[in-house]
């Protein structure tokens, strides 16, 4: 049996983790909790502990200072982050500190329990199998000319200038483009661990911006064998996107300037943004864009960005204890009778009855 602990600073989080995921499924069993890094440690000094949930942002110790102290202290035990999609730099962090996984608080959703602990406790599985091949035996076949630096600002690429690259829209339809950041990508040379962390990443957003335009979500596999399976998943998955955003109806372009305008409601949510400043940006007419984007996504604008928004705002309602002014302000409300207001004509219910329903059942946190 797997003893399991979870460390949330959210005691919501916590509970909500307990009683939901089916831990005896996959052989394991939740036998501690704790609200910051310095409890887990004093518990873990006392009970035998083999696989740790850490959220990353908590008072008092860190999560990453928690990693740094577990991976010296406790080598054996395996370590899984929990934490939002933009927190990029810390899963990095986390994953060069031996954590096996990371969960994104916005996959918790019932239907997916499964599926998450299922790659966790495949990933233990695998971590105790012989060790994965190093780097240069999982890069074998990538040939001499394939060594020179990438041309794209013709200098050495580093993890976050090629993640903003891969962020984007343009390699989509950019064979060129396309090329020249698989190449930076196999450049960096990532372990396996560090790579599948990125591919995570990189296919939440992916996600987050092409599955608007009726297309099956993109999934990650398990694990990649060698580079040269890297290369066709990649391959497949630009393939994949191109065919869904072919629109006949609209040129290359247009797509694009749509797609761009998907991305900036998914980047900047918390900014005032209206369909008149989304057209002047991609250099549409305003109608124009209005109808374009209808068309494409299949909904209007005004309705996309009210979804996205009230989207965002159920994630923090559910996963964190922020007020709701913050979370009206950083889902781009300032008002917040006005978002209350907005939320229950989608939803039927105000945030904070939301919040209240979802938690019945589980103590709410403190903080």
């Amino acid at each position: 049996m797997i003893k399991v602990m979870i460390v949330d600073d959210d005691k919501l989080v916590r509970k909500g983790l307990i009683s939901a995921m089916p831990w005896s499924e996959f052989d394991m069993e939740v036998v501690g909790e704790a609200s910051n890094g310095e409890k887990a440690l004093e518990f873990m000094a006392d009970h035998a502990v083999d696989l740790l949930l850490t959220d990353l942002a908590m008072p008092v110790m860190s999560g990453i200072e928690l990693l740094k102290i577990v991976r010296k202290q406790y080598p054996a035990m395996y370590t899984v982050v929990l934490t939002f999609h933009q927190d990029f730099e810390y899963i990095q962090e986390a994953l060069r500190l031996g954590a096996i996984d990371y969960i994104a608080k916005v996959q918790l959703e019932k239907e997916r329990f499964e599926e998450v602990l299922g790659r966790i406790h495949k990933r233990i599985l695998e971590e105790q199998k012989p060790a994965l091949p190093a780097p240069d035996v999982f890069y074998e076949g990538v040939g001499s000319q394939d060594e020179t630096v990438p041309q794209v600002d013709k200098a050495v690429p580093d993890l976050d200038q090629v993640k903003e690259q891969w962020s984007g829209h343009e390699w989509i339809h950019q064979d060129p483009l396309f090329a020249d950041q698989v190449k930076q990508l196999k450049y960096l040379r990532l372990p396996q661990t560090k790579l599948i962390g990125l591919l995570y990443t990189l296919t939440d957003k992916w996600n987050l911006l092409f599955h608007p335009v009726h297309m099956a979500k993109i999934a990650l596999p398990d694990a990649f064998e060698n580079w040269p399976e890297v290369e066709a998943w990649l391959t497949d998955t630009r393939d994949m996107i191109r065919k869904a955003m072919d629109k006949p109806a609209f040129s290359q372009e247009v797509v694009e300037c749509v797609m761009k305008a998907v991305h900036i409601v998914s980047e900047e949510m918390q900014e005032q943004i209206t369909a008149a400043i989304i057209a002047k940006r991609v250099n549409m007419s305003r109608s124009y864009f209005s109808q374009c984007f209808k068309e494409i996504i299949g909904i209007n604008f005004s309705e996309f960005l009210r979804n996205n928004r009230i989207d965002k705002a159920k994630e923090y309602l559910l996963y964190t204890n922020k007020t709701i002014l913050w979370i009206a302000e950083h889902v781009g409300y300032m008002d917040e009778k006005y978002f209350s207001r907005s939320f229950r004509e989608q939803t039927g219910l105000l945030p904070s009855e939301y919040r209240q329903r979802h938690a019945s059942g589980r103590e709410m946190s403190e903080s």
